[in-house]
């Protein structure tokens, strides 16, 4: 049993598609754009899901993402703190 709601044919089709969009972004030098998964939602049994580049969006780098987990943990962190009265 493939799965709950998507057959075996689907769900090779979607693993599929996921390479080929893989490989594509890989070649238009996207790679820090995000995928999109977006379920073809018609009637046949074997038809899975699409992927598409949000060419909108960027994934931040290492080092981004270093400071945006700092400055969140010392807002958290000012939050939790209470003031002695």
């Amino acid at each position: 049993m493939a799965g709950k709601f998507l057959k075996r044919d689907a769900i090779i089709d979607t693993v599929k598609s996921e390479q080929r969009m893989n490989a594509r972004r890989k070649r238009m030098s996207l790679t820090r754009h995000p995928v999109r998964v977006i379920p073809c939602g018609c009637a046949d049994d074997n038809c899975g899901a699409f992927h598409r580049i949000a060419e909108d969006r960027t994934i931040p780098t290492l080092e981004e993402c270093a400071a945006l987990i700092a400055d969140d943990n010392k807002l958290r962190k000012s939050r939790r703190k209470i003031p002695e009265a």
